[in-house]
């Protein structure tokens, strides 16, 4: 059986784009698995500027006008043998929609993978555009998917309410210990310090929360700082915001930084924040407790039931300003107490048993193999197949 990875991009690991860094390492522990694999990624350069991989990639031109796909692209299609297995990366992506017409006309298998975008919050952003594009386009995509990986119980849970997908299943993403650059030690600070690494985008990632309830932490005299690591759209507005909030001397902005380096800014830090509205299932959270972080995490990380299972940091039950404050205030007390350092082990060994790469490629291994879907699904009344991809910015 050939599997081919496909993404919007080249599958980087070094962007800072999550999707990517999945789609790479599951070619790369599937390669190293024995697996047949390739990476096929959709891109507005066909220059393979990425560090050296052991597995096959082939770029296709991603073309202005998104009702076209690569002439090339096609004929690959065309050329595939019948026991080759896609896997689709991402959503709301209308190259991904004419891929999976023609996989279906040719009768190939393909796994899709959301990737988050199908959580209630992440369908509130654009929320008329993402309706009408999902009625006309994605409910196909989802329709005639030979599987669909939810990475996370949110998006499993939520999913429901647009449509009903009886071949979902939940998988989450994995971590390599052995990323982890040798020789980091533990931080030894001399008060709290918070870390965050992850795309600078205020809404997604809820940074307006994590900045203002660090305000009201700094206020109520508890000696902290707070340092992230990213970059973004939103990060003249957030920058300004910590000017406005008075704590500009308790925060660092590193920008965007990658392999070692960005693991050594990591492990300066002394409990690991996510604080987001939305998500997939974050690399960083699970990068951060590969470290031996504790983590601080909202419920849409989809980590926490792993975190309480655990006891491997500080999971939000609620969101906004004064419960990450309060969650700040717990990690605070565990540190003068010396009690993060247990919670960071046991970060850690969540990392080794729960989130292996090699048992999730075998776990998706079977999933390709199957010959038939889960169950299959129903046509829907109100789904419809139009000629026009309305463009959702």
């Amino acid at each position: 059986m050939k599997i081919i990875q496909l993404v919007l991009g080249k599958a980087n690991p070094d962007r800072m784009n999550g999707v990517n860094k999945v789609a790479y390492k599951l070619a790369l522990h599937q390669y190293e698995l024995g697996y047949d694999v390739e990476v096929w990624g959709i891109a507005n350069s066909l220059e393979h500027n990425y560090p050296p991989r052991p597995f096959a990639t082939k770029l296709f031109r991603q073309m202005p006008n998104k009702l076209k796909l690569d002439g090339e692209l096609r004929a690959a299609i065309a050329q595939a043998s019948e026991n080759t297995v896609f896997h689709i990366h991402g959503s709301f992506i209308p190259e991904f929609y004419h891929i999976s017409r023609l996989l279906k006309k040719r009768g190939l298998r393909y796994v899709y993978t959301p990737h988050g975008a199908l959580t209630a919050a992440a369908m509130q952003q654009s929320k008329w555009r993402k309706r009408i594009y999902f009625n006309l386009f994605e409910r196909t995509v989802i329709r005639n998917a030979h599987a669909v990986q939810l990475l996370g119980e949110q998006e499993y849970t939520f999913i429901d309410s647009l449509m009903k997908v009886p071949q979902k299943v939940l998988i989450p993403n994995g971590m390599d210990l052995d990323e982890i650059p040798s020789g980091i030690e533990p931080a030894k600070n001399e008060y709290p310090v918070f870390s965050f690494c992850g795309r600078i985008d205020s809404y997604h990632k809820g940074l307006d929360y994590m900045l203002r309830g660090f305000a009201r932490l700094i206020k109520m005299g508890h000696r902290a700082r707070l340092e992230l690591i990213g970059d973004g759209a939103d990060r003249p507005v957030l920058q300004a915001l910590t000017k406005e909030l008075g704590i500009e001397d308790h925060v660092t902005w590193h920008g965007a930084r990658y392999g070692d380096e960005k693991y050594h800014l990591m492990a300066r830090g002394d409990v690991f924040l996510h604080t987001s509205r939305m998500e997939g299932f974050p690399m960083a959270v699970l990068e951060a407790a590969a470290l031996g972080l504790p983590c601080l995490t909202s419920e849409p990380t989809n980590i926490n039931s792993f975190i309480r299972k655990y006891n491997a940091g500080i999971p939000l039950s609620e969101l906004g300003e004064e419960p990450v404050t309060l969650a700040m205030e717990e990690a605070c007390r565990l540190f003068n107490e010396n009690k993060l350092a247990r919670l960071g082990r046991n970060a850690r060994k969540m990392v080794a048993e729960a989130f292996d790469w090699k048992n999730i490629c075998r776990q998706l291994y079977r999933l390709y193999l199957q010959e038939e879907p889960l169950s299959a699904p129903a046509e829907s009344s109100t789904s419809s197949e139009a000629t026009m991809v309305p463009n959702l910015g």
